[in-house]
């Protein structure tokens, strides 16, 4: 994916504008990209290929469509003012998605413009690493799949955190099936061996990689 069409730096904020996304998210999508881009540099310097561009790209707009898995009722919960014309927009986005999970309707969002990125984005859904046409294979959609695990809200957290704290969220909104219990038993096992994959090659522990850690090693460079 070397050299790829990607959207600059600019574009994506404005991708983002037009997008009216939650602040919250925005917020989230930022704290993903600059773990991602600090791990996929830690890459790099063990001399293994990577496109940061994509991985920060991809990371920045990974839940450009989050509201379309959103609930009217839950703008309620928003740390920002809703406006009507906000509401109008997301209702607009989900008509013209439909039954996409925010994932797959950020894909069709980029994916003639920008084709790696939108699978990039398409592949960080949570399940996806269960499927063997689906899940993350190249390093750029490894460490934004990862990363996105990594991040609790706004904060760098230990992946079990993260994980109980997503499984807990997601109980609270659909009633659990055996199945599902099974998949996420599954999935859960896959990222543990993604964490694994990726620190053993980077030579860094996976509690190492805080925020601090990361502001730290970013500042002195």
């Amino acid at each position: 994916m070397k050299d790829c069409v990607l959207p600059t730096h600019s574009k994506c904020l404005q991708i983002i504008r037009d997008c009216r996304v939650p602040r919250h998210i925005i917020k989230h999508s930022e704290v993903v990209a600059k773990l991602a881009v600090f791990l996929v540099k830690k890459l790099k310097e063990k001399g293994i290929e990577a496109n940061v561009d994509l991985v920060h790209r991809a990371s920045l707009l990974h839940d450009v469509l989050r509201v379309c898995d959103m609930k009217e009722s839950a703008y309620s919960r928003f740390e920002q003012n809703v406006t009507e014309k906000d509401k109008a927009h997301w209702k607009g986005l989900k008509a013209k998605y439909a039954d996409d999970s925010h994932e797959d309707a950020a894909c069709e969002l980029l994916r003639k413009e920008y084709p790696e990125l939108a699978i990039a984005i398409r592949k960080h859904k949570y399940l996806a690493i269960l499927d063997e046409q689906d899940k993350p294979a190249t390093w750029e959609e490894k460490i934004v799949y990862y990363a996105d695990k990594r991040v609790m809200h706004e904060t760098v957290v230990p992946l079990k955190e993260r994980l109980e704290e997503a499984h807990e969220r997601h109980a609270r909104q659909h009633r659990k099936t055996v199945h599902d219990e099974i998949n996420i038993t599954k999935a859960d096992r896959q990222i543990y061996e993604l964490e694994k994959e990726i620190f053993d090659e980077i030579g860094l522990k996976p509690a190492e990689v805080t925020q601090e850690f990361i502001d730290y090693n970013s500042d002195r460079k």
